[in-house]
């Protein structure tokens, strides 16, 4: 019902519903739910749903409960082809972020209910200590692509639209610092072989670095969502 609703708001304001807050945050909490569903088909991991659905559900009642715009765009730079392409990747890519960080705490409830003589009832409907890792793992290394691709599309984009002043744009440098802090996730998984509680406690980090970026576009000059007519 959910991509029924997007699909529907997108045929009524004839575009890709992600140039408001609302829409954004709607599309974003979609992703979100299908991450978690894929994780759920490849790994038959249930227990994550704890974790995703407060927060599915908070993002899908705040996009609900918004003004929709549902009026022309008069933006030509948010009119572009480019524009949803790139935030739609960059949603993708902070989804991988979110899904690694809640296997992260899994895998921190797991250990500490591990070291527990009489574990409480919520350890046993958790997976393997070995699987919760795989699934931060991977789900970083599927994400990594799609933020660097919606970075390039940003940096071409903004470099036509605004000039060299793009750089200095406080969205564009908190873009950059999550794509480095990525990589460090990344590589300290690949080649540094960081497992377990160290590279949860990195996750938490690159979620922060997210949240950063995120809210970089109430701070932009240029990075900002029309607001709802």
């Amino acid at each position: 019902f959910h991509l029924v609703s997007l699909v529907e708001h997108a045929f009524l304001t004839h575009r890709w519903p992600v140039t408001t807050l609302a829409e954004a945050t709607s599309l974003f909490a979609f992703i979100i739910t299908a991450g978690f569903l894929l994780v759920y088909a490849l790994t038959g991991v249930n227990s994550l749903s704890v974790l995703v659905f407060p927060i599915v559900f908070v993002m899908t009642l705040a996009a609900a409960t918004s003004q929709p715009a549902l009026g022309p765009i008069a933006s030509p730079l948010l009119r572009a082809t480019w524009v949803p392409v790139h935030i739609s990747f960059a949603l993708v890519g902070y989804t991988a972020l979110v899904i690694s960080f809640l296997a992260g705490i899994m895998y921190l409830i797991q250990e500490r209910e591990l070291k527990r003589h009489r574990p409480r009832t919520f350890y046993y409907r958790l997976p393997p200590l070995e699987d919760i890792d795989r699934i931060a793992s991977r789900t970083l290394a599927v994400g990594f692509p799609f933020l660097t691709v919606a970075i390039i599309l940003g940096a071409l984009g903004a470099s036509s639209t605004w000039g060299p002043s793009w750089m200095r744009d406080a969205k564009v440098l908190l873009s950059f610092l999550l794509w480095f802090i990525y990589v460090m996730l990344v590589y300290s998984r690949v080649a540094a072989g960081w497992r377990g509680r160290k590279a949860a406690y990195f996750a938490m980090v690159g979620l922060v670095a997210a949240l950063a970026s995120w809210a970089g576009n109430y701070l932009s000059a240029h990075h900002s969502f029309i607001p709802p007519r």
